[in-house]
C-alpha cells in the first residue's frame, strides 16, 4: 500500500527470480496509491473505508494485462475477501504463504505474531495460525504501542539505533514467552529487521520474502 512497502516488495520478487539477465525476470504491472485512506484509522477509529480504492487498483491491473494479483500489505488483508471474491484474476494471499512457510519453520506450537494495531484488531493472522493449530504470543500493549512508533518512524524513514534495539527487545520478550518462530507481520518493520544484527535462536517468517517467493513460483508456471 505504501511506497516503500512497494519498493521493499519489488525488490525482493527481484532478489528471489532466479534470472541472470533482464529477460529471466518477470513481468510485473505495480500500481502503487499512496491516496487509499489509512488501514489503521479504518479499522480502528472509523476511518474512511478503503474498499472503494483497492477495488478500483483491482480494477486498474487487470486493464493492464495483470493475470496474478498479490498486495504486499497485511493490514489490508482484512479487506480483500469480498473484493476478490467472484474476480477472474488468480490471487495470492499474503497471509496463506505465511502460514505455509511457518509450517515449514516452526518447532513449538506458540508463534510470536508483531503486527500493527490493524492487522491485530482484524484477527487475520490470528485466524489463520488457530485454524492451522498454533497458538500466538503478542506483545505487551506497553511494547505493542513501541512496535507501531517504530513502524511511524520507518515510514518516515528516521530509522536510528533505538529502533534496532527496542525490536530486538521486543523479539526477546517473545522468546522467552516461548516463541522459537515469529512473523513479522508488517512491511516496515521487516524494511528495518533487513538492517538489524538480531540475538537469541528465534525463527523469524518475512511474509513480504513468503508472497515473493509463491509469486515467483506460480508466475513462472503460468502459461
Amino acid at each position: 500500500m505504501g511506497p516503500s512497502a512497494t519498493a521493499d516488495f519489488y525488490t525482493k520478487l527481484i532478489a528471489h527470480t532466479p534470472a541472470s539477465v533482464d529477460q529471466e525476470h518477470l513481468r510485473v504491472v505495480i500500481w502503487a496509491d499512496p491516496t487509499v485512506p489509512s488501514r489503521q484509522d479504518a479499522l480502528l477509529s472509523n476511518g474512511q473505508d478503503p474498499s472503494p480504492w483497492l477495488a478500483a487498483g483491482l480494477q486498474r491491473l487487470q486493464d493492464s494485462g495483470a493475470e496474478i494479483i498479490v498486495v504486499p500489505c497485511n493490514t489490508v488483508h482484512g479487506y480483500l475477501p469480498p473484493i476478490m471474491d467472484g474476480q477472474p484474476t488468480e490471487f495470492i494471499s499474503i497471509i496463506d504463504t505465511t502460514i505455509q512457510a511457518v509450517n515449514w519453520t516452526a518447532n513449538n506450537h506458540a508463534i510470536g505474531l508483531l503486527a500493527t494495531d490493524g492487522a491485530l484488531l482484524s484477527g487475520i493472522y490470528q485466524e489463520a495460525l488457530s485454524d492451522a493449530g498454533y497458538g500466538v504470543i503478542q506483545p505487551s500493549a506497553q511494547d505493542q504501542a513501541q512496535l507501531m512508533n517504530i513502524v511511524h518512524s520507518v515510514k518516515a524513514g528516521n530509522i536510528t539505533p533505538e529502533l534496532h534495539q527496542d525490536m530486538r527487545r521486543i523479539l526477546a520478550t517473545l522468546e522467552n514467552q516461548g516463541a522459537d518462530t515469529a512473523i513479522v507481520g508488517c512491511t516496515e518493520l521487516s524494511t528495518l529487521l533487513q538492517h538489524a544484527t538480531l540475538e537469541g535462536s528465534m525463527t523469524l517468517v518475512d511474509p513480504a520474502v513468503e508472497l515473493a517467493l509463491a509469486t515467483i513460483n506460480r508466475a513462472r508456471q503460468h502459461p
